[in-house]
């Protein structure tokens, strides 16, 4: 990344023009959350075929939800 995109995402970021997503299932995006915090995956069945289909590897990752967070 060169200076001059470095900058420019900089300025989207706080101006507001661009935010970061974090991954969550699709079971979290729609306030369907575990009982009880346990880790689990972001990719469902449809991320890997698409990742599969386009050569590229199995997504991996944990949930960015609150429910996906082991107790501490």
């Amino acid at each position: 990344m060169n200076d001059a995109t470095r900058e420019a995402l900089a300025a989207a970021l706080q101006n507001g023009a661009a935010i970061v997503c974090h991954a969550q299932c699709v079971p979290c995006q729609f306030g369907q959350c575990q009982p009880t915090p346990t880790p689990h995956p972001w990719a469902g069945a449809e991320d890997r075929e698409h990742a599969a289909a386009i050569g590229q590897p199995e997504p991996t990752g944990n949930c960015a939800c609150n429910c996906a967070r082991a107790e501490s």
